[in-house]
């Protein structure tokens, strides 16, 4: 990655959600915290610092918390259109056209994101295995803006509500 797509794809709090700068993930965050300490080096007393992500991990940590905010969740602050609506099908069967609504919804919600040129795949399938029957797993393939290599993403959604 180069500087200008590192420039392009901005830096911000590490919020657990990426666990390098290529953007590979955790299913959740790996901390309770919610901002993740560093060691500063070279500070005596040691010291830390806030942690943070940028370029490529910095776009994944942001299309998570895009897509797990509920629309209309940070209307209050400002932002009424910002997150997705595939969280009101909680409660909704398993079936090919909740499948359907899910994709709609989330497609609508990555149209939001201006560093995305496109979403070039996304799949809604259900999750495998019996225990998971109420699940689906997103699959995505990203094209980024500046950024030559896709984005491969796998979301786990639950319409009995927030996976543990």
């Amino acid at each position: 990655m180069t500087l200008t797509d590192d420039a392009f794809l901005g830096r911000d709090l590490d919020l657990g959600f990426v666990a390098d700068d290529e953007g590979r993930v955790f299913a959740h965050p790996y901390s309770r915290a919610d901002l993740q300490p560093r060691p500063r080096p070279g500070v005596a007393p040691a010291a830390a610092d806030l942690a943070t992500v940028h370029g490529r991990a910095n776009l994944v940590q942001s299309l998570i918390l895009r897509l797990k905010t509920e629309r209309g969740e940070l209307a209050v602050l400002g932002h009424p259109g910002y997150g997705s609506l595939h969280h009101r099908l909680v409660g909704e069967p398993n079936t090919e056209s909740t499948r359907g609504l899910i994709r709609l919804y989330v497609l609508e919600c990555l149209r939001q994101e201006p560093r995305l040129e496109r979403v070039a795949r996304i799949d809604v399938r259900p999750a495998p295995g019996r225990q998971h029957r109420d699940r689906v797993d997103i699959d995505l393939e990203l094209l980024i803006r500046q950024v030559p290599e896709p984005l491969i993403l796998v979301v786990p959604f639950s319409l009995e509500g927030p996976l543990g």
